[in-house]
């Protein structure tokens, strides 16, 4: 059987790509993920994502990865995750689909019952039809190994976009606003030029503060 697991990083960040990846592995080798230590990407130092996402993909049947850039994530954010979750399942082809869920578990039912909706348009347009069950979990990451492999994927996916971000623009940081390190680029960059960079979420409140504190300056 095959299984899909999928997981998201950089929802939160305020600069650079949103991902969304999907691995596909078969029923008979998740057990090999356990062997390897793979859990959630957050409780992985960033070296070791590196080293388990090299085996991963070595195990896998298939890599799938939705990255989506800054000027795409002006709407909501949850249909946007949305969308690349139906893209990943249907491209996969899996029997069995565990993701981590991106609501609150109010939100679950509603959340399923439009991905459902999303998958049929799929089907409809394609004229093929999917043979799936799903779990969709809020903390699906820490519990299946094969959406804790999709959190690594999509993690070190996203570290590496950012890593090009630095290249172009200087070490700002990971882009979370949380850090004092972003806000400061985010900042000097607008004072300088009088608009944020395009790598940012320009709808993003932060960058709504930090504009209407630089036109106070």
């Amino acid at each position: 059987m095959k299984i899909l697991g999928i997981d998201e990083a950089g929802r939160g960040c305020v600069i650079g790509p949103l991902v969304v990846a999907g691995v596909v592995m078969s029923s008979g080798d998740l057990e090999k993920l356990n062997a390897l230590g793979v859990r959630d990407s957050k409780r992985v130092l960033r070296a070791q994502r590196a080293r388990l996402a090299r085996e991963i993909k070595r195990l896998a049947q298939h890599i799938i990865v939705v990255e989506i850039e800054p000027n795409e994530l002006d709407e909501n954010l949850t249909a946007v995750e949305l969308r690349a979750m139906g893209r990943i399942i249907w491209e996969s082809g899996a029997e069995r689909v565990y993701l981590d869920l991106p609501v609150g578990p109010l939100a679950r039912d509603r959340f399923q019952a439009s991905l459902d909706v999303y998958l049929h348009q799929l089907e409809a347009g394609e004229g093929r039809q999917l043979m799936r069950s799903l779990v969709a979990e809020n903390r699906a990451d820490a519990k299946y190994p094969i959406v804790s492999a999709a959190s690594i994927i999509a993690k070190v996916h996203r570290d590496q976009a950012i890593e090009r971000l630095h290249q172009e623009y200087g070490d700002f940081g990971w882009g979370y606003p949380g850090e004092p390190k972003t806000r400061k680029f985010l900042r000097e960059f607008y004072e300088r030029m009088g608009r944020f960079p395009p790598c940012a979420r320009h709808k993003w409140r932060t960058l709504r503060k930090l504009s209407e504190r630089s036109l106070d300056l």
